[in-house]
């Protein structure tokens, strides 16, 4: 990249140029001459000066100084310029109007070197000392959150990214090695053990209480009535035994908001630490619900309950509310009363829409789509599959949707990764998949995103650190734990454990998941047409299937259904066979299937 120095651009220049370049960057009273151009070349050094000047320039000038920082060159010809960002201005005047007032502003000037001169494009340049000065800025803001968050940034920013002018490839191999020897588990664990009490208590509240980064405030309101903190000695300890570090986390350019004094666990410790405390001891469970394919079989209710009877909605697009009420008593309700059953059938009517399951017909009636029945004919992963694609993506919930909806993704790895049916702390997996999120952020693209917001003045981003995990806990609640990809663990009434299911296994492909059970599920039809279906490995894909062509009366730890006329009429308009039903049946059944009921089967097939 070429760059010219202030000096380099200013040479030759009248008195009154170099008393301009001076008053704008050093003030009225600044020396003139050499002495106060190289004062001004300095001012162009200093950040607070520098971004508090481009800070002050309309935006339209900040837009086109914007591109003598990036990659192009520090150098421009207005042909240039015009060619590649002419969108942005009426006409080339107006271009060059644009430089005219970034020149009295001090931050461009003509080049007059023959070696861009040029009668029909004249070139313009900002000094290297600016262009140095906001790149190097840049590049540590980049990595700012890495360096403060993770142990790898860490030893990188303090002991080798400056030190690598020699040797950069036998740096960069000490640096691997270093990172490797700290985070090896003994070593993690023998520096945690050997920290002081009063810290050891610190770091243990900021990793059980807020997964490893810990607001001062916050930490003090938890330790009510305990010594207060030193947050000197925490730091001290922290950063010599590579463990973490204090300060400030300057997050309100990125939408969160900012954490004063805070007490951060480098993020591969947090992670250790975290799971070993997890690995120690299950969390207290007295109660366990589960879900399995109850959100695909209400999808599948909804969509079958259009097809038999006239469903209509207002100008507004919602549904009647005799229409709600009494489709709503249809779907299967959410154990533990987490997504109420109003709440359930919007969620149900909004996911058809935006998959153009069903659309909006005359007369203000809604119909299933040709992709509404091949959903409901679709096997249970594929339908899981669909509605967590757009569970992610859900914006209705708390919190930052830009945070938010990159934090989910994160949580389903991490999820991916655990040992299903196994219990865990419920807000293990929201701290991990937030510190990891974070020391992954692109900061660059990310501030970029919120700055729009920042322009019009009147924004203040209000999501805590801890308020991010918290939030993503209600989308496992509302959105995880109806789809059956997760089981809940109560105590007292109160979340306390989460698991991967049987059918979150599968669903994301963990590597565990072939080693759960072993068993298949099994069934009794009884003669007063009462199906009893006992668990096993499958059964939320025997569950989900029986929902098509019988009324499910019990979930519960064996699920009881009931065959009618009615229930086998719509599985038959479901696009079930009499074959498929009976073979169903009688291929799982403990016993052989009473001869009424076969009967009754047949006949009921017939008139359908």
């Amino acid at each position: 990249m070429t760059r010219l120095s202030l000096r380099t651009l200013l040479q030759g220049a009248g008195d009154d140029v170099l008393r301009e370049c001076i008053v704008r960057w050093c003030g009225d009273g600044a020396e003139t001459g050499r002495r106060g151009l190289a004062k001004a070349a300095v001012a162009m050094e200093q950040e607070p000066i520098v971004f508090g000047r481009i800070a002050g320039l309309p935006r339209k000038l900040q837009d086109l100084l914007e591109l003598f920082f990036a990659d192009g060159g520090a150098v421009r010809s207005v042909q240039e310029l015009f060619g590649e960002f002419g969108r942005n201005f009426k006409s080339r005047f107006d271009l060059e109007a644009s430089l005219a007032a970034l020149h009295r502003e001090a931050f461009v000037w003509l080049v007059k070197d023959r070696r861009w001169a040029s009668f029909d494009s004249p070139c313009w340049a900002v000094p290297s000392e600016l262009v140095e000065c906001v790149q190097v800025n840049r590049r540590r803001r980049q990595r700012q959150l890495q360096d403060v968050l993770t142990l790898q940034g860490f030893l990188d920013a303090r002991f080798f990214r400056e030190r690598a002018d020699g040797d950069k490839d036998k740096a960069a191999d000490h640096a691997r090695k270093i990172y490797k020897l700290y985070t090896l588990e003994s070593s993690m664990t023998q520096r945690l053990q050997r920290l002081p009490r009063p810290v050891a208590d610190v770091v243990d509240a900021a990793l059980s209480r807020h997964g490893g980064i810990a607001p001062l405030d916050e930490l003090l309101a938890d330790r009510d009535g305990q010594p207060p903190v030193d947050l000197g000695l925490v730091g001290k300890c922290l950063e010599e035994g590579m463990l973490g570090t204090t300060g400030t986390l300057d997050l309100a350019r990125i939408g969160i908001r900012p954490a004063e004094n805070a007490v951060v666990v480098f993020h591969e410790i947090a992670l250790h630490a975290i799971r070993r405390r997890g690995e120690q001891g299950s969390p207290l469970v007295d109660e366990e619900l589960a879900c399995g394919g109850d959100l695909p079989t209400n999808v599948g209710r909804f969509l079958r309950e259009l097809q038999q009877s006239k469903v209509l909605f207002t100008a507004d697009g919602e549904l009647f509310k005799a229409s709600q009420k009494r489709i709503a008593g249809l779907l299967l309700p959410v154990p533990g009363g987490f997504v109420p059953e109003e709440a359930l059938l919007e969620l149900v009517y909004r996911f058809c829409l935006h998959r153009r399951l069903i659309d909006r017909r005359g007369e203000r009636s809604l119909r299933p789509t040709p992709d509404g029945l091949e959903f409901e004919r679709a096997p249970l992963l594929e339908q899981a599959k669909m509605l967590l694609a757009w569970f992610v993506e859900d914006r209705s919930l708390p919190g930052e949707p830009y945070h938010q909806t990159r934090m989910r993704r994160v949580l389903l790895r991490l999820l991916r990764r655990a040992e299903p049916l196994r219990w865990q702390d419920v807000s293990i997996l929201p701290f991990l998949a937030r510190n990891a999120y974070l020391a992954q952020l692109d900061m660059g693209q990310t501030e970029a995103f919120f700055a729009a917001r920042f322009q019009g003045g009147s924004y203040t981003p209000t999501e805590t650190l801890q308020q991010m995990c918290w939030h993503l806990l209600v989308w496992v609640k509302r959105r995880l734990f109806p789809l059956g990809l997760v089981d809940v663990g109560l105590h007292g009434g109160r979340i306390t454990a989460l698991r991967l299911s049987k059918l979150g296994a599968e669903l994301l492909d963990a590597d565990p998941a072939g080693k759960v059970g072993g068993t298949r599920c099994s069934l009794i039809v009884q003669p007063d047409f009462e199906v009893l279906v006992f668990p096993g490995d499958d059964v939320h894909e025997v569950v989900h299937l029986l929902d098509r062509f019988a009324r499910r009366t019990r979930s519960d730890h064996v699920h009881q259904f009931q065959l009618t006329p009615a229930s086998v009429a719509g599985g038959l308009a479901d696009g079930l066979s009499a074959a498929q039903m009976l073979q169903e049946l009688a291929d799982r059944a403990r016993v052989p299937i009473p001869q009424n009921v076969l009967y009754s089967l047949e006949e009921w097939t017939r008139r359908g």
